[in-house]
C-alpha cells in the first residue's frame, strides 16, 4: 500500500508525461504485489500466472505509451513535452 501512495505523489506532483508515466507504473506495481500476496495464500501457481499476465500488460502498455510519446515529438506535433502546458505546433 505505501508503494501505490508513493506512485500516487509522484502522478499528482509531476508536469512531465515521462515521469507520470513512470509513477502509474509504481502504482501498478504495488497493486501487483498485493494481488500476488493475496494469490499466495489461496494458490501459489495461481498467484505466479497472475505475476506473469500482469508484468507482461504492463510492458506492453509501457511500450506503446513511449513510442506515441518519441512519435509527438519527433514528427513535431508538440514542441515541449510539459502536461500543464501542452503546447502545439501551429503551422
Amino acid at each position: 500500500m505505501a508503494i501505490s501512495a508513493i506512485g500516487i505523489y509522484g502522478a499528482v506532483s509531476r508536469r512531465n508525461p515521462v515521469k507520470i508515466l513512470l509513477s502509474i507504473e509504481v502504482i501498478f506495481n504495488g497493486i501487483l504485489l498485493l494481488f500476488l500476496y493475496m494469490a499466495w495464500f489461496s494458490s501459489p501457481a495461481g498467484g505466479a500466472t497472475l505475476a506473469i499476465l500482469l508484468i507482461g500488460l504492463a510492458v506492453g502498455e509501457i511500450a506503446l505509451i513511449f513510442t506515441i510519446l518519441i512519435a509527438l515529438l519527433r514528427f513535431g506535433v508538440v514542441s515541449r513535452m510539459d502536461v500543464d502546458e501542452l503546447i502545439v505546433k501551429e503551422e
